[in-house]
């Protein structure tokens, strides 16, 4: 009887150790905008916007890299052939953006997050907003609506039209400071809810993105960054560098060599 105890004891010890190991193995969750409009299908839509997310366990750390929309790189589904990456969700919707993603970054994107326009409206509605301060002075509209005017250096309770607004814009300054306004939002929207004030809307935003966005992200894996969260560690933000060029008449980005390799290297280790 010893023995069997004894049998599972270590059984259990090794389980749990087991559990422990794949909990603190990095991963990666690529974060898709879709540009396609209220109740439009997201297939056939571009990515409007691409954050890939590093999340090291072990550190508590997480790394946040935007992919400029216009990059030059191989399109997977389109036999690898050289284009903007934000083309390859309109030939071949997640599936090919992700492997678009790999291929460029030289990693594996373990989970996505596919979203649309409206729900950055709806789910910064939804915990009444999120302090961002501007990186920009600049007017955006709302589909030749509503417009919004912001002032650099001034803080923002973004929600609703005023969040979509704020994180399209991209005229009047470059494509960088457009990534780095998308990661402001959402790195607002990640620490609003992992506040104890924030906790009481976490059921209705889990709620909300089950049944209005593509989620593919094991819930008990993401429990482990938990620890960056809860601990406010800083969010490291990366940011691709490169050249805006015209090819055949079209523009392209074309990324920066030294660049892209620090990314690799950032985002494997």
């Amino acid at each position: 009887m010893k023995k069997i105890i004894l049998f599972i004891t270590l059984a259990i010890l090794a389980g749990l150790a087991g559990f422990i190991a794949w909990l603190s193995v990095p991963f990666n969750i690529l974060i898709i905008g879709s540009d396609a409009y209220a109740n439009q299908p997201t297939k056939g839509s571009r990515s409007d916007g691409l954050i890939l997310v590093r999340v090291v366990p072990l550190t508590a750390q997480i790394k946040m890299v935007s992919i400029p929309r216009d990059s030059y790189a191989e399109i997977p589904c389109e036999n690898y052939k050289m284009d903007k990456i934000t083309h390859s969700h309109a030939f071949g919707g997640t599936p090919c953006t992700v492997e678009a993603v790999e291929k460029l970054l030289d990693v594996k994107v373990d989970y996505h997050i596919l979203f649309r326009f409206e729900n950055v409206m709806d789910i910064t509605t939804m915990i009444d907003g999120v302090d961002v301060v501007a990186n920009h002075t600049f007017n955006q509209d709302y589909f030749d609506q509503e417009v919004f005017h912001f002032n650099k250096g001034q803080v923002y309770n973004l929600k609703g039209r005023q969040a979509l607004a704020y994180t399209r814009h991209r005229k009047s300054d470059t494509a960088f400071k457009r990534d780095e306004r998308q990661r402001q939002v959402i790195q607002g929207i990640v620490q609003k809810l992992s506040a104890p004030s924030g906790w009481k809307y976490i059921p209705k935003v889990l709620d909300y993105t089950k049944k209005n966005m593509e989620i593919e992200v094991n819930p008990i894996k993401a429990l482990s960054a938990a620890p960056a969260i809860l601990l406010h560690h800083p969010i490291e933000q990366h940011e691709l560098q490169g050249d805006g060029r015209m090819i055949n008449g079209v523009y392209y980005y074309i990324l920066n060599d030294n660049s892209l390799n620090d990314i690799i290297y950032d985002f494997q280790n």
